[in-house]
């Protein structure tokens, strides 16, 4: 199998469905013995920081010696990029290999209940990671928690919370304590509960939940974890003022890992906290004129921009990128970014969800903004390399999915970034 073969297998007409219930998941799990019961899973959920806190919980695991798989989404540069080991991408032959494993079971599947894309993904990742003998597998949660496909039968060692908000409602519920609820589904009894920094609801409903089920609880702003980032002296990789309240986060998960008796050093949270990376979380690619890449796809993200954008030294206004999935709240998004904004470029992104380019240009004229609707990114990417050029600051912001091949588009008109 050749890895476009690959790729097909895993996205074609069949799989590209949204279907409830863990059934497929699991059962697809099965037909392969469950390879996962070797490992020992830490589940990452929440609304905002899962890829953040989860390349930063891989990089700690990583710089103290073990073996580590990551799988994070949304997958940014293709398929493969779901996965890391070791921080590393995978290679084409091992994907390939994965996946041909993989389509031999699959043919035990009806069209009825033939799993999706996303399930596929996953039993693919931990074929990869089988494959490696990872020891340990961060599993970032696509979407919600207890009906995520990562939620596999075997239980998990920790379960990671980050900071949860409104987001993809229609799947999750329509209110905070819905939300929390669905994202706690994914935690079984007696497996430890790492908390960020959250809404007073989200903590007492996590407390209480902690408490019906057996579950270790650790709040990141607790004083009492003798962890933290200041004390170790960690510098962080990634940007953003947002970053600081992730790390904490992944102090506490070290803490808690601590507590299960897996050995990590001080010396080696420092150097995992320093040494990990993700990109287009407050990318910036240069600083004179500035020109930062940001997925954000919902207020709580655009809000954490906001503020780090607040916190940048010598930055004027922004000639803005950007595009938006139609289904989020893209008005709860953009007023925040008026203050910061000389111009908004705005973007279809390649992606049936999105919201169009004139669409969202009368949305930012409705509130004030002054924007032009762009026919492609290529468009985008050649007026906001000529203002870049000519002294001006570049932000592109807007949805994850569409970040990678923004960047490319800079790079085709001759803007290294």
């Amino acid at each position: 199998m050749k890895i476009e073969e690959a790729y097909a297998f895993i996205k074609n007409e069949k799989t590209n469905v949204s279907k409830p219930g863990l059934s497929r998941i699991r059962k697809l799990m099965r037909l392969l013995d469950n390879p996962e019961k070797n490992m020992k899973l830490i589940h990452v959920v929440g609304t905002n920081g899962k890829g953040s806190v989860s390349a930063m919980i891989s990089s700690v695991l990583k710089a103290g010696g073990y073996s580590v798989g990551t799988m994070s989404s949304p997958a940014l540069f293709g398929l493969k990029d779901y996965y890391r080991i070791l921080g590393e991408p995978v290679s084409d032959e091992d994907y390939c290999n994965a996946a041909e494993a993989l389509s031999v079971v699959c043919g035990g599947f009806s069209d009825e209940e033939y799993p999706s894309e996303f399930e596929l993904s996953v039993a693919l990742g931990i074929l990869l990671f089988a494959a490696k003998d990872c020891e340990y597998v961060v599993l970032e949660a696509g979407m919600g928690g207890q009906k995520d496909a990562t939620n596999l039968e075997t239980p998990g060692i920790m379960t990671v919370i980050t900071h949860v908000a409104m987001d993809h409602e229609k799947y999750l519920g329509s209110t905070i304590g819905e939300i929390i609820r669905e994202k706690c589904g994914i935690v079984s009894p007696g497996e430890p509960i790492v908390l960020a920094d959250n809404e007073k609801e989200v903590r007492k409903y996590c407390e209480q939940y902690a408490f019906d089920n057996g579950c270790p609880f650790l709040y990141a702003n607790d004083p009492q974890i003798n962890i933290s980032q200041s004390r170790l002296g960690a510098r962080l990789k990634l940007p953003g003022t947002f970053q600081k309240e992730n790390a904490k986060t992944v102090c506490a998960a070290a803490y808690a890992l601590r507590l299960k008796n897996v050995f990590l050093t001080d010396e080696a949270i420092r150097k995992g906290l320093e040494e990990a990376k993700l990109p287009f979380r407050f990318d910036i690619r240069r600083n004179k004129p500035y020109f930062i890449l940001d997925g954000g796809h919902n207020p709580d993200c655009t809000k954490a921009l906001c503020e780090t954008l607040a916190a940048l030294p010598n930055a004027d206004k922004f000639l803005i990128v950007t595009g938006v999935m139609a289904d989020k709240d893209y008005a709860a998004m953009y007023p925040q970014l008026l203050p910061f904004a000389s111009k908004f470029l705005a973007v279809t992104p390649d992606n049936p969800r999105a919201l169009p380019a004139k669409e969202l240009r009368k949305y930012l004229k409705s509130i004030g903004a002054e924007a032009d609707a762009m026919h492609s990114l290529k468009e985008a990417a050649e007026r906001a390399a000529d203002a870049y050029r000519e002294g001006a600051n570049v932000l592109c912001t807007g949805t994850l999915y569409m970040m990678a091949e923004l960047e490319q588009s800079f790079r085709d008109v001759g803007l290294f970034i």
